[in-house]
């Protein structure tokens, strides 16, 4: 979060092995302005990537979450 502002990635699930945190950005990015409107940033270069058909289904269903979050105003979106 900056300024009164929220930048968000979308990832495949991070994975940690006792010592390093580690996770693969799948370059969808929400920018959520502080009157909670939106712009999906990126999604042309998802879009153009090479990921498997499992991985993109899964980013799809996640900005979707992620966009509900924003247009419901739901946590972290809550303020």
């Amino acid at each position: 979060r900056f300024n009164d502002r929220f930048y968000c990635n979308v990832t495949q699930p991070p994975s940690f092995d006792g010592t390093t945190l580690t996770y693969v950005d799948l370059d969808i990015d929400v920018l959520v302005e502080s009157d909670f409107s939106y712009r999906i940033l990126d999604l042309e270069d998802f879009e153009s990537s090479q990921y498997p058909a499992e991985v993109q289904q899964s980013a799809r269903q996640a900005l979707k979450e992620l966009i509900s979050l924003v247009e419901t105003r739901s946590f972290p979106f809550d303020e």
